[in-house]
């Protein structure tokens, strides 16, 4: 990766833009603010050692004497710091926290965590206990529902929740019922109205033959109507209008920047611009940057965006001829409440390096409305970081992925990934919806998801070469979407790994492919026996997965079961679900799962099982048919079946999604 920044005085002699074919050659100006929030005198600045002392005075490890989860041990501080973990019982906490029980007793863990940002370096030991498994059924149920915990202050402002599966410790299955159908239903389904409802939701928790109830009463947020789609200078919240045009005037408008302020640049090409915001705008008064006229604003060279702030909008921008200086990308989101809308990322890297496009750290960010198009190096377009176990709750929404170059296999191309392994056994309540996916090619995992109750729905994918993977985490509703492989070689749907996912409603179509890890949708084997942990970044296995309503048309590999793994799904319910297999067999299995589940299913395909099966020894059920009904497709190219299967889709085009220019 190379590391270009040059330290550039700003002078009068910087020449303003006059017109949109001008280009400024500044090399990598950091339009650093040094606004501050606070009453306090802004002109100091701490130094290194009273930064690293500070967050390790304020750290703590929650429930340091009886450690039944996996615990956050923090890995930067700061924007520089780093820190590093060791621990007496790397078999009982990894250095990633990651936390394996013993079956016969409390086990006392030193963790030594040092700290250093530039020179300064502070070493701390913390003391902890990490309580043993209690053999007794009861007492695990009991631990598994002390631990669960199922909405933030009980209260819901989405149309749509995840009603879990499965709790986070020991395999406990979660059944749920509702008190009002018409305010949540059980498929998650929120219905909001202009004035805030109460509802109580009941779960089940079952272990063995146990089972505990608890209630759960959540306020349910009415209809919002104040969302603006697209963000022009007339935006009402906007209290002072800044425009600019040149590098200076950029510099001054950010160093001065406070909530209700637009900065827009006026029409032009800026090279080399680096947007360092540190200054918080409010909920009620955004900070504004953007483009005065949508498009006509492009950012080259490289330029890029990182903003240390909450309740910051960017908008209108185009990104072209350049690249990013780092690897964490283009667009770098810190704060909280951070809106990226109506701009084109397009062609912006450069070949041979690892780069993201956009990167999100912290909390509620909208991602809206965007066009990411021809990206072909390694690093995942859009990122979401995970620092720590709490959710993220970012929604992405209406925008569209384009021709993202096929890897060759290579790992790490992924359009979009959600966290990573070391946080995946907790949630990330993230959003992801009404996006198109066209030609994207880069690896096996489009959507990779490796976090809880993540929720992708109502997306279009064409001509895609992967799938969306739930790869880590449990509780993930994937339920809406349409796929069209158009039988290009080794295309897929969706494909699974661990506890508790619901796959509904979703049509899949001209699925390619005679792989062992690819199918329409596939429900892998995996590596732990359930109830159990492993290492976090290996393939926990499938278990209590409700697959339904789903329609897969014309496909090699409609639905695979197992994989290369030994050990075997368990408790997979199939119901409703319609397979039409024109040339191939209607099932694979790879491996006999462990108490499948099937209602109202009806397969029609030339054979049950498909050639490649592994596993041959499975009686073929009366709901099967040789005789293959003849599906007409619609206006939207989808063939759907009345009496079973996937209904009431919507297609995402480019007219629906994506920038207004």
């Amino acid at each position: 990766m190379k590391a270009k920044k040059l330290l550039v005085l700003l002078t009068l002699s910087i020449i303003p833009l006059t017109s949109c074919n001008t280009k400024i050659n500044s090399s990598s100006i950091n339009t650093s603010t040094t606004a501050s929030n606070s009453s306090e005198d802004s002109s100091y600045t701490k130094t290194n050692y009273e930064i690293v002392k500070e967050f390790m005075d304020s750290f703590e490890i929650e429930n340091k004497d009886a450690i039944i989860e996996n615990i956050y041990l923090p890995k930067k501080f700061d924007l520089e710091g780093v820190i590093t973990w060791r621990s007496s019982e790397p078999k009982v906490i990894t250095s990633e926290g990651h936390v394996t029980r013993s079956l016969e007793k409390d086990i006392n863990v030193t963790l030594t965590a040092i700290a250093q940002l530039g020179s300064t370096k502070e070493t701390r030991r913390y003391e902890v206990t990490v309580k043993k498994i209690d053999a007794d059924v009861q007492n695990k149920l009991n631990e598994a529902v002390s631990q669960f915990i199922f909405l933030e202050n009980d209260y819901i402002d989405r149309d749509i929740v995840v009603l879990p599966r499965v709790a986070d410790l020991h395999g406990v299955y979660i059944e749920w019922k509702t008190s009002d159908a018409s305010i949540i239903d059980l498929d998650g389904n929120v219905y909001r109205k202009d004035q805030e409802q109460e509802v109580t939701l009941e779960a089940t928790f079952k272990l063995n033959e146990e089972q505990v109830k608890k209630e759960f009463k959540i306020k349910v947020g009415k209809i919002s109507d104040d969302s603006i789609a697209y963000i022009n200078e007339d935006d009402p919240r906007i209290l002072n209008k800044v425009e600019v045009s040149s590098l200076v005037e950029i510099v001054t408008a950010i160093n001065n920047v406070k909530p209700g302020d637009a900065i827009i640049l006026k029409d032009g090409t800026y090279r080399d611009v680096v947007f360092d915001i540190k200054t918080s705008g409010t909920e009620e008064h955004p900070i504004f940057i953007m483009a005065k006229n949508a498009g006509k604003v492009k950012l080259s060279g490289e330029s890029r965006l990182d903003i240390l702030a909450d309740h910051v909008i960017i908008a209108n921008f185009s990104f072209v001829d350049g690249y990013p200086s780092r690897d964490t990308g283009v667009v770098n989101l810190y704060g909280n409440y951070i809106r990226f809308t109506n701009n084109i990322i397009k062609n912006y890297e450069y070949a041979g390096n690892d780069y993201k496009w956009l990167s999100l750290t912290g909390r509620f960010h909208e991602i809206d409305r965007n066009i990411f198009d021809g990206k072909t190096t390694g690093g995942s377009l859009l990122t979401i970081w995970r620092n720590d176990m709490s959710s993220q709750n970012h929604h992405i929404h209406h925008n569209q992925f384009l021709n993202y170059q096929d890897a060759g296999g290579a790992n790490g191309y992924e359009t979009i990934r959600v966290g990573t392994s070391t946080y995946s056994q907790s949630d990330s309540n993230v959003l992801i919806e009404n996006n198109l996916f066209e030609n994207i090619s880069g690896e096996i995992e489009i959507i990779s998801i490796k976090a809880g109750r993540t929720i992708v729905r109502n997306n279009t994918f064409r001509a895609c070469k992967g799938l969306v993977t739930a790869r880590h985490g449990k509780n993930d509703l994937i339920t809406g979407n349409v796929f069209f492989c158009e039988q290009i070689s080794d295309t897929g749907g969706i494909r699974m790994y661990d506890g508790g996912h619901t796959v509904l409603n979703n049509y899949i179509q001209d699925v390619n492919t005679s792989s062992n890890t690819r199918a329409g949708i596939v429900v892998h084997s995996g590596v732990n026996e359930v109830g159990s942990t492993t290492v976090m970044n290996l393939q926990w296995t499938p278990f209590n997965v409700l697959i339904k309503n789903n329609t897969i048309y014309n496909s090699r590999n409609s639905i695979l079961i197992g994989g290369k793994y030994n050990v075997a799904c368990k408790d997979v319910t199939f119901e409703n679900n319609l397979v039409v297999s024109l040339n191939y067999g209607a099932i694979r299995f790879d491996k006999n799962p462990i108490n499948p589940v099937w209602i109202d299913n009806q397969f029609y395909a030339p054979t049950f099982l498909e050639s490649n099966s592994v596993f041959k020894d499975v009686e073929t059920p009366s709901w099967y048919s040789s005789n293959i009904i003849n599906l007409q497709k619609n206006e939207d190219g989808l063939s759907l079946y009345e009496e079973c299967g996937a209904s009431n889709l919507t297609l995402q085009t480019k007219e629906n999604t994506g920038t207004n220019y």
